[in-house]
């Protein structure tokens, strides 16, 4: 009997040891969920990003305002950001170059030469007319 309840803590030492290990090595579930709302703002401005590009391919000038991209065929509604579900900020600044902004919660995972690297902090990122969304 002694033995067999000195198995069943020795087991529940185990179990809280991996779970303890395993919360350590890949994040607490809100950090993880911070990480993937970030994901997703990433997600966001390249897909945006390729709506203002495909507006100035088919228009030749960039689009005034983030609204002008709605088609109703490809872009049906501008991404809005997961957590305030206000959408991002896009600034048009001159005939070949404008802004998308959003507020990140974490420190991004990608290398900080990679374009889409942020901190946990307001980005706005600067991209050309002809400038892919999707290389890193």
């Amino acid at each position: 009997m002694r033995l067999q309840r000195e198995m069943a803590w020795a087991s529940i030492l185990v179990v809280v040891a991996a779970v303890g290990t395993g919360l350590r090595i890949i994040g607490k579930p809100s950090e993880q969920r911070l990480m993937r709302l970030d994901e997703r703002r990433v997600m966001d401005l390249r897909s945006l990003a390729s709506a203002v590009n495909r507006y100035r391919s088919q228009r030749q000038r960039l689009p005034e305002h983030a609204e002008e991209v709605i088609d109703g065929q490809i872009t049906t509604r501008l991404p809005l950001d997961p957590e305030s579900q206000q959408p991002y900020d896009y600034r048009m600044i001159d005939a070949e170059h404008y802004e998308l902004c959003a507020t990140f919660s974490r420190r991004s995972r990608e290398p900080p030469d990679d374009f889409w690297f942020h901190e946990a902090e307001r980005r706005c990122f600067s991209l050309g007319a002809d400038q892919d969304p999707y290389v890193r």
